[in-house]
């Protein structure tokens, strides 16, 4: 399982990251909003856990346009962390 973490926030993005990798789940870090998209793109990750408040393009952005990159059919679930 892959788990896209879009967090600005150095410290946070790592332990974040820590976590899931000691679940087993492989994370796919992103500092922004853009890195997020493009890596969504690239990755197609099993799940988001994506932050509000980011630099550039806000979370609630960055999940609107993720939502309109997926593919029919296909629904990834996208956890706000703030």
């Amino acid at each position: 399982m892959k788990t896209l973490v879009v967090e600005d926030s150095q410290a946070s993005r790592k332990i974040v990251c820590h976590y899931l990798e000691r679940m087993g789940i492989t994370p796919i870090p992103a500092i922004d909003g853009t890195e997020a998209v493009d890596l969504f793109v690239s990755e197609r990750p099993d799940m988001v856990l994506l932050d509000i408040v980011l630099p550039g393009i806000d979370g609630f952005e960055v999940a609107r346009r993720l939502r309109q990159l997926e593919r029919p059919g296909d629904w990834t679930p996208i956890i706000f962390l703030t």
